[in-house]
């Protein structure tokens, strides 16, 4: 089963591009503000990062989460308007997994970053997570439908506490306003 979860924020930071752009670059520092990420670290491969989640399942599992991410940057020198992009990097694990609770997902995001003015800076960010994972045996005997709505409902609620907890965090780097067009999180299943 494959679980979507997707989320998008605008804000308004009371600060210079200047300042805002290596801030949101550095993904390690923003990841570090999302309560599940365990680790970012470089691979050998250039901008190439892993990503470790950690997230506990209806039983209090551990469930880890892998992702490969490659940073692509269009700094705003280039043009009035600076760009980080998240893609999902496609790797391929040979062999198995090393347990039963350990997944490869896919990550995709994008941040646009615009000057307002010398002292305001528009950021505009959306991700999209794909984890396609086993469904476990004791929700096996659950009917279908209600697994779809399980595992949206979690997915939803893991978008939207993890959009909330960073953005705490931000607020806390720089005074800002969250326009209304934000979405904290939503997810959907695909068989």
């Amino acid at each position: 089963m494959e679980v979507i979860g997707k989320s998008r924020g605008q804000v308004v930071l009371d600060s210079s591009l200047d300042r805002v752009y290596p801030f949101f670059a550095d993904q390690k520092k923003i990841l570090s503000f999302n309560p599940f990420c365990k680790e970012v670290s470089p691979t050998e491969l250039e901008n190439v990062y892993r990503w470790d989640f950690e997230i506990t399942d209806p039983q209090s599992h551990p469930i880890h989460l892998i992702f490969f991410v490659e940073q692509i940057e269009r700094p705003w020198h280039t043009s009035s308007e600076g760009q980080i992009f998240w893609r999902d990097y496609p790797v391929i694990i040979e062999g198995d997994m090393p347990d039963d609770h350990t997944f490869i997902g896919r990550a995709q995001g994008e941040m646009l970053l615009k000057p307002l003015s010398a002292y305001q800076t528009f950021v505009d960010v959306s991700m999209k997570i794909h984890v396609d994972f086993a469904v476990p045996v004791l929700l096996k005997f659950f009917p279908e439908p209600i697994i779809k709505v399980m595992s949206e409902t979690a997915m939803s609620f893991g978008m939207q506490h993890v959009s909330r907890k960073m953005l705490d965090r931000i607020r806390q780097e720089f005074h800002c306003t969250v326009l209304d067009s934000t979405n904290f999180g939503s997810a959907l299943v695909r068989e």
